[in-house]
């Protein structure tokens, strides 16, 4: 205790010593809890970002293959064969079934880890695959398959569980899509992904030095798990059991981080799940790993105040024995001092020293002067000092931010000096060139080739900004496409270099895929309809001016079913490839050629310099085309039709110009004779007509343009009014339309139902008009083809005679003869109905068509209408044979007989001579409307009175 009291250095230094090891020990538990939550909030953060990086990785991995199962729904081939299998026996005899599997091994072979592409079809329980020579054992049941009922399932793009490919007999997950046939699944599609290589894939990724990466599948199986003997426990027990705890929240869908508490193997886990698959990515890493900086701090801590409190202890010894007794007259002057003294007064032997006291002594009495200036000075400056600290450390801190942010981005980002040596890369950096981060700042860039060369560098001399693709070879065995941006910048007169690159490889190449399917025919390699179109627009488009003459010619070949139908749709095919191949010898490089559709292909021709060079050339296109074919040994002639149009001659756009030469094929295929031809303005001119004329029917229609006239049938020994014919007539805005000018278009145009309605339902309306005036005299309707075979026409005329309550003896329908040429047992029973419901029912222009007695015979009919061409050279220029003949034909078999166009009092006698008593003409009367006619019958009645 004396020993202590003794020394005012011993007392001090064992209480500085006290003090050191309070104060250590307080900054040590303060830094061990803030380093503790760092180390922890920063592991946490990483194992979130890492399993986040994986689930991206995956997803790309899987939508890359998903592209491929997109594309393979396009195919019209897979659903062809799946609609037309009913056996298993009938798949090898399908025409598609070695051009499918040829596809299907093309899939596969398109990507090194699809391991198997395949077609299970649903009515044969069957499966077609790239390995043809494949089939199921009789026992297979597609609806058993596991990838095939998460497919119906999911009824669209599916990723599957992974399972055991009885094709391939190994462990692998299936990305399918459903075929459907109205909204029916008739089979499923997809491709195979083995499992071991996406356990390659799963087995780059590392978590810091012992932690690990785990896919789990949406039910709670793990998929994947790391090969590492201090992961997996001895003895069969589960490692990852620890993880049911937690298993329903990592499967809930969502992203988060939980933090496994027991004993001595605390774990942190993160999970994220991924995008295109029901995969869950999850990585875990010991607490022990992440809380190891920190116990390397507390032992450097703990070893530094061992070494400080030795060195503080001999400090005092040694001090205690030189300086004690100075220090205490020391401290007394200078107490002194503190009191007030001016100056600090030392006995002489001080000042006298040559050691430090002495120097210590002087230095004291010379201080005293100058502390109180030296006070104020230090004042002033501490404040800006402080101000800049401030400032300073703000700037670390965001530089710090701003490093540790680059360091974890896709884009590889550096900074070169002057000399072109990196003096800062991040990992994405590194990773592009494929040069190990610890080797890239003793590169010069420039003299080793990467990124920058001489036109480059002379670039930026130019201008500080350069931007665009360049491709990198990669430690010379991968070329990347990158884009580079680079900027000079200055800084104190020193030239810097800041830029980033990006990996536009991927892109690239589905870039390249994506355009090849889109423009070019799979079959012939040649473009497709959509790339000739294109072609087309953007070609008509820029030439403005119309300076230019482009042709477009259609090339089809004739009877192209009947070689499928004959030899097979392989041969076909191959009859198609050959064509392509002879085409593309007849075409130059500026031409565009392309296969439009089944057997059609296209020219587009740019710049043709005269109608006879464009001649010469379509005659020497017919001429190579008309050359044999050889196709497995067989000769053949493959005849083609070839329709060219011009622009602007014939068309003055694209849309247009394809139209005219489609018009001018149809034409080359409707004449025969004819191998090419040119486009006919006439052709489409007809066909506007006819789509006008249609339209203006429709509204006719619907304004109620159309009106009835009606042609007395006339006894004409009596001159009564035996019946009427009812004849539709158009009045139209440009005046009365004749039938002849619309009733063919309305034929074709199925407008003559809705037309033949309307005038069944206005005649007989009139009829029971005439009936209340007490007129009873049937009138004549007549019914067209399509009218006639309705499969309604039955009940169509019930329901319009109950309407307007006419009675059906009152109604005659009159018919063609063409109409009873086609199907004779269905028309006999369509007039049994009529007679049935005692309606007439009467032949029209008998004797024009194809007539045989046993048709008259046959069904039941109750007039003949002589045709007006049999009528009107009576008697000058025709004696009467044929008519004759038929009068005395319809006597054999009981019928009536109307002339038509009855105009002279010859034809007259003659009709009458030989017992034909009703005519229909203009000798009688025209067609009339209601109101004349009600007046002219009126007359009749008033002159037979």
């Amino acid at each position: 205790m004396h020993w202590f009291k003794k020394s005012l250095i011993r007392r001090v230094g064992t209480i500085v010593i006290g003090f050191i090891i309070v104060a250590f020990a307080v900054y040590g538990i303060i830094s061990v809890q803030m380093l503790s939550g760092f180390f922890e909030t920063n592991s946490k953060e990483q194992i979130s970002k890492d399993a986040q990086q994986i689930a991206t990785e995956i997803d790309k991995f899987i939508e890359k293959n998903i592209i491929i199962v997109e594309q393979m729904k396009t195919n019209q081939d897979y659903q062809a064969i799946t609609e037309a299998l009913n056996t298993r026996e009938e798949k090898r005899q399908h025409p598609l079934f070695n051009v499918i599997t040829q596809e299907l091994q093309a899939i596969k072979a398109s990507d090194p880890n699809i391991s198997l592409a395949y077609i299970g079809v649903t009515k044969s329980n069957d499966l077609i695959s790239s390995t043809p020579e494949f089939d199921p054992k009789p026992d297979y049941d597609l609806n058993k398959r596991l990838w095939y009922m998460e497919t119906l399932q999911s009824r669209g793009v599916t990723v599957t569980s992974p399972y055991i490919d009885i094709v391939t007999e190994k462990m692998v997950v299936s990305i399918t899509t459903p075929i459907l046939k109205n909204n029916n699944v008739i089979g499923a599609m997809g491709i195979d992904l083995q499992v071991t290589d996406i356990s390659k894939l799963m087995s780059t990724y590392k978590v810091g030095k012992n932690g690990y990466t785990l896919l789990i599948n949406k039910d709670g199986s793990i998929f994947y798990h790391p090969d590492d003997p201090e992961v997996f426990a001895a003895g069969g027990v589960n490692p990852f059991a620890y993880l049911d705890l937690y298993m329903s929240q990592i499967t809930s869908g969502d992203s988060g981080v939980i933090e496994y508490q027991m004993e001595n193997n605390a774990k942190y886990i993160a999970y994220v799940p991924t995008q295109s698959s029901n995969w869950i990515v999850v990585t875990v890493i010991p607490r022990s790993e992440v809380l190891a900086p920190l116990n390397q701090f507390i032992f450097s801590l703990f070893f530094i105040s061992l070494v400080l409190l030795f060195m503080i202890a001999l400090f005092i010894r040694r001090m205690t024995r030189l300086i004690s007794e100075p220090i205490i007259t020391i401290s007394g002057a200078v107490e002194t001092f503190s009191q007030g003294d001016q100056e600090i007064n030392l006995p002489s032997t001080l000042y006298d020293r040559e050691d430090e006291l002495g120097i210590l002594s002087r230095g004291l009495k010379m201080m005293s002067h100058r502390i109180i200036q030296y006070i104020e000075e230090v004042q002033t400056n501490n404040q800006t000092l402080n101000q800049e600290i401030d400032k300073r450390q703000a700037v670390q801190s965001q530089l710090e931010m701003i490093l540790e942010l680059l360091s974890g981005t896709d884009e590889g980002i550096f900074i070169l000096n002057a000399e072109f040596f990196c003096i800062y890369q991040n990992t994405a950096f590194s990773r592009m060139i494929g040069i190990p981060e610890t080797e890239i700042p003793a590169l010069n860039l420039s003299e080793k080739g990467i990124l920058i060369n001489q036109p480059l560098i002379d670039s930026l001399e130019m201008n500080p900004v350069w931007s665009g693709e360049i491709e990198y070879a990669q430690n010379s065995s991968e070329t990347l496409f990158l884009f580079l941006r680079i900027s000079k910048v200055k800084n104190d007169d020193t030239d810097y270099y800041i830029g980033n690159i990006t990996n536009l490889t991927a892109h690239k190449q589905i870039e390249k895929d994506i355009y090849y399917l889109k423009y070019f025919d799979y079959l012939t390699k040649l473009n497709n309809k959509v790339f000739l179109d294109e072609s087309g627009m953007e070609l008509i488009s820029g030439d403005g001016s119309a300076a230019g003459n482009h042709a477009l010619i259609l090339i089809n070949i004739d009877d192209f079913r009947i070689i499928n139908e004959a030899k097979g749709f392989d041969f076909g095919n191959k009859v198609l490839i050959a064509l392509a191949n002879r085409l593309k010898t007849l075409v130059s490089d500026q031409d565009v050629l392309a296969r439009l559709g089944n057997d059609e292909f296209g020219i587009l021709k740019a710049y043709v310099s005269s109608n006879e060079d464009l001649y010469e050339y379509i005659m020497n296109l017919s001429k190579e085309l008309e050359k044999q074919i050889s196709i497995h040994d067989e000769e053949l002639i493959v005849d083609v039709s070839i329709g060219i149009s011009l622009y602007p001659n014939d068309a003055n756009h694209y849309g247009k110009l394809l139209k005219t030469a489609a018009s001018a094929l149809n034409n080359v295929k409707a004449n025969k004779g004819r191998r090419f031809e040119f486009y006919d303005k006439d052709i489409n001119s007809l066909s506007i007509q006819k789509y006008e004329m249609q339209n203006k029917l429709r509204n006719a229609l619907s304004n109620q343009e159309f009106v009835l006239y009606y042609q007395p049938q006339v006894d004409m020994a009596t001159n009564q009014i035996l019946g009427l014919e009812a004849l539709i007539r158009w009045n139209s805005s440009n005046g009365m339309v004749p039938p002849a000018s619309f009733i063919p278009i309305a034929e074709e145009s199925n407008l003559i139902i809705p037309l033949g309605e309307w005038v069944l339902e206005n005649a007989c309306e009139f009829g029971k008009k005439l009936q209340s005036l007490g007129y009873q005299i049937p009138i004549a309707v007549n019914l067209s083809m399509l009218q006639f075979k309705a499969p309604y026409i039955g009940e169509l005329i019930q329901s319009i005679l109950t309407r307007t309550q006419l009675p059906p003896e009152l109604l005659e329908l009159e018919i063609t003869e063409g109409i009873l040429m086609d199907n004779e047992d269905e028309c006999e029973a369509i007039l049994s109905e009529f007679h049935r419901m005692g309606i007439q029912v009467s032949i029209d222009d008998f004797g024009t068509g194809y007539s045989s007695l046993s048709y008259l015979k046959k069904f039941a009919v109750d007039k003949i209408k002589i045709d007006r061409s049999f009528i009107k050279g009576i008697p000058h220029y025709d004696n009467g044979t044929i008519a004759k003949v038929i009068i005395e034909l319809a006597s054999n078999f009981n019928l009536q007989v109307i002339a038509e166009g009855v105009e002279t009092p010859e034809q007259i006698d003659f009709l009458l001579k030989n017992n034909c008593h009703i005519a229909q003409g203009f000798y009688y009367a025209k067609p009339l409307d209601e109101d004349r006619l009600l007046t002219f019958m009126e007359k009749t009645k008033r002159d037979m009175a």
